[in-house]
């Protein structure tokens, strides 16, 4: 008996709750048809697709690692994951355990169905990204600043800019600096401003992580150069690690834009610039030397793939960037040809990608990428976009009526919780508008071109593979393809070298001769 687990995803700004039932019917008549007994059906309602945190994966990752299904059914890849490493990290996890991927439109996965069909739904989600930092870009041109950032709130009647100084908020923000260059510590500012009952910016006591932040990613008080007027958007990105979910930020700068509000500065610059100073001073330590674990080579693509023609061993890396003979490099053998990692792998993807362009897979791949198309062309996005901007004025309205009780004498203790509550309402309320906003847009944009965005994915295969995150997974799953690339010299070859490249696809079986790859392959 094949023991089958249907997982089923919904997300609140692509379909309908609806779908969940629809795509679970799909999902158990594919399973009657197959033969196979569903033991379990798994879920998320209104998740999205980026995040793999999500309940319903969660246990379904639990029950395969128990060894209790056989094979994960799902109506498409994206119902797993909108994201090319995601979807080989759970093909990867589903395989060690012995479980099979099985898709409704797609059939049976396998490594480089997965990371294709992956790359399509990364491609859309990649645009709509693309359209939310454009709006974000336009919109700070225009005066209209996201941001919550403590010190300001938003002005009623926008004039140059939506937001205003928060002259309480901004006494303390002041009080911060002036400390700071006094010379005081985070923590005894912390301290300082708890003892004087001043709630934190998101509500309750103050750690001295708001205060210091950090000065790479522009976080905390005493990074925030919106204190000095200078407003901007787009100078990071965020990833989120696949199992944990942490996020690792990164730099942007090529998207940054960046303009000054003068009505928005609430620290002099010869503060800003002294404190600045003062924790340069602090933070300057000595350079830590001596880690063996930086000093270890990554792993690459085409490890243990690559063996000499001439004595049987394997190619190594013997440079930062060359492979040689291992026997040769110690005298026992004569092929002293070397060759650069980026020439054999330009070589050996050539005749993969040959291999790949094929009317099943390319099939299979437009497929995908319609379903995404019609998701998009079904969803009424302006519905979804008054519904958001209703629930938004709501939860401004609830903490107005905060901030009037407030004004009127009541603790600000009996109403922290709630105001903290409210604050990320609105917040995640604004992001769903920006979000529902680009999508939208991307709706509405010049249908995409499927078949040169699947020639870009094959282009691509090398700088998708070769992801640090990825590489030592890929060079696995390459192993199962490649075979071998044996490497005989050869002055009339490229580079020196024939290469000789074993290939087993599956029902895409070859073996190719590869002299001089503008030439073809033979068998």
């Amino acid at each position: 008996m094949t023991r089958a687990a249907i997982y089923a995803r919904y997300s609140s700004d692509r379909q309908k709750a609806t779908s969940i039932e629809d795509q679970i019917a799909m999902a158990r008549r594919e399973c009657d048809r197959k033969g196979w007994t569903v033991v379990e059906v798994f879920d998320d309602r209104e998740m999205t697709g980026r995040n793999m945190r999500r309940p319903g994966l969660q246990r379904l990752k639990d029950a395969s690692a128990r060894g209790e299904i056989d094979v994960v059914v799902v109506e498409a890849l994206d119902r797993l994951t909108r994201k090319v490493a995601d979807a080989l990290n759970l093909f990867d996890l589903y395989q060690f355990q012995g479980v099979e991927l099985y898709s409704v439109n797609e059939g049976k996965q396998d490594f480089m169905r997965v990371m294709l069909l992956g790359f399509g739904a990364q491609e859309v989600s990649a645009k709509i990204s693309v359209h939310t930092r454009r709006g974000m870009q336009g919109a700070i041109s225009r005066g209209r600043l996201h941001t919550s950032a403590y010190g300001y709130h938003k002005r009623e009647e926008p004039a140059n800019t939506n937001r205003e100084i928060a002259p309480e908020e901004a006494r303390v923000v002041l009080r911060i600096f002036r400390e700071t260059a006094e010379g005081r510590s985070a923590m005894a500012i912390a301290k300082g401003l708890n003892a004087d009952r001043i709630p934190a910016p998101k509500g309750g006591t103050w750690e001295p992580s708001t205060i210091r932040g950090r000065k790479d990613r522009q976080e905390g008080i005493l990074n925030n150069r919106l204190y000095i007027g200078e407003a901007s958007v787009c100078k990071f990105g965020r990833r989120y690690h696949p199992e944990t979910g942490a996020k690792a930020i990164y730099s942007t700068e090529e998207d940054m834009v960046q303009k000054t509000f003068e009505e928005l500065r609430i620290i002099p610059q010869d503060l800003w610039d002294q404190v600045q100073a003062e924790r340069a001073t602090r933070t300057r330590r000595a350079t830590v030397s001596g880690n063996p674990q930086a000093a270890r080579r990554s792993k690459h693509l085409l490890s243990g793939l690559l063996v000499c023609d001439c004595c049987g061993a394997p190619y190594i890396k013997t440079s930062r960037n060359r492979f040689q003979c291992r026997e040769a490099r110690k005298g026992a053998c004569n092929n002293k040809v070397t060759i650069r990692q980026d020439r054999i792998e330009a070589r050996v993807f050539d005749a993969l990608r040959a291999e790949l362009r094929n009317a099943d897979l390319m099939g299979q791949f437009e497929a995908a990428f319609q379903a995404e198309l019609r998701a998009l062309e079904s969803t009424d996005f302006g519905a979804a976009i008054k519904a958001a901007k209703a629930q938004l004025a709501l939860a401004r309205k609830a903490r107005d009526g905060i901030m009037r009780a407030i004004e009127q004498g009541a603790d600000f203790a009996d109403y922290s919780a709630r105001d903290k509550e409210l604050k990320a309402e609105m917040a995640a309320l604004e992001d769903r508008i920006a979000h529902l906003e680009a999508q939208q847009a991307e709706k509405d944009a010049t249908p995409p071109d499927i078949p040169a965005i699947f020639e870009a994915a094959l282009k691509d295969l090398e700088a998708l593979l070769g992801d640090p995150d990825l590489v030592a997974r890929a060079n696995e799953e390459l192993a199962t393809l490649v075979r071998s690339i044996t490497l005989l010299p050869d002055p009339e070859s490229k580079d020196g070298l024939a290469a000789e490249i074993h290939m087993d696809l599956g029902s895409l079986r070859s073996r190719a001769w590869d002299r001089d790859m503008s030439q073809g392959q033979s068998s």
